[in-house]
């Protein structure tokens, strides 16, 4: 793990921490939405799963096996209060840690409000129906962040859900380094912008994307020549493990 994080001067552009900051802290842990929380990121990113209890859970995988140190967890087939359970490993990757837990939801949206950071929430691992994406944003708006929350999803369909749920809110398409992309028509024609790997981010991309009054988020950038290149393409938004406003 990094022992601090890689400054930058980002002007426009503004970061979001990636599973909290994630290059200091285990990720997906209130120890890395916090340290997010306590310095200057405009947003922070988590993972949202359910559980069978009614609950959301906030982890990038199902399966807890890489951050917990090799104990296998699905997060989707136990309890809440099962998951909450399980120490997760010290960002060394070598020490489990009895305050290290996957947090709730709600324990994720209180450190945002705390700090006033952006909840970016990924819908991960869909498709979520539309009752299930509901609730989701009922919890953002019980928490008062529902006006300036962005929610991410890799399935187009979470993406379509998401903006019929909340018709006012920032929705991007996750893409991956492989792509596909989806045509520009179809994310103006529902108002969904780009959330692609920063390999995607390049000049004409942002232009149309701008051009349709949609932004472009980049992730994720970790080191500064990466960072260079998206933000002279036009990125608004970088997501990063370890960049930080200078």
């Amino acid at each position: 793990m990094h022992r601090d994080t890689i400054k930058l001067s980002t002007g426009a552009c503004r970061l979001v921490a990636h599973r909290g900051l994630s290059g200091l802290e285990t990720e997906n842990t209130c120890a890395a939405f916090l340290a997010a929380g306590l310095r200057g990121y405009w947003g922070i990113e988590t993972d949202v799963h359910p559980s069978p209890d009614g609950r959301f859970v906030c982890s990038h995988d199902r399966d807890l096996r890489r951050v917990s140190g090799g104990v296998s967890f699905d997060v989707r087939a136990h309890a809440s209060s099962e998951t909450r359970a399980v120490p997760l490993l010290d960002p060394d990757g070598a020490t489990r840690r009895s305050d290290l837990r996957v947090p709730l939801f709600e324990d994720y949206l209180a450190i945002c409000r705390k700090y006033g950071r952006v909840p970016v929430v990924e819908l991960k691992d869909g498709p979520f129906d539309l009752r299930t994406v509901r609730r989701v944003a009922g919890l953002v708006r019980e928490a008062g962040l529902l006006d300036r929350a962005v929610f991410i999803a890799f399935d187009w369909g979470d993406c379509l859900r998401a903006r019929r749920a909340c018709p006012d809110n920032e929705v991007m398409h996750l893409v991956g380094g492989g792509g596909p992309v989806r045509p520009l028509a179809e994310h103006s024609r529902h108002r969904i912008g780009a959330d692609y790997h920063h390999s995607l981010v390049v000049p004409e991309l942002v232009a149309g994307f701008h051009a349709a009054g949609l932004r472009v988020n980049a992730w994720i950038v970790d080191t500064l020549a990466d960072a260079a290149r998206v933000l002279a393409a036009g990125a608004d938004l970088v997501t990063t493990d370890i960049l930080e406003e200078a």
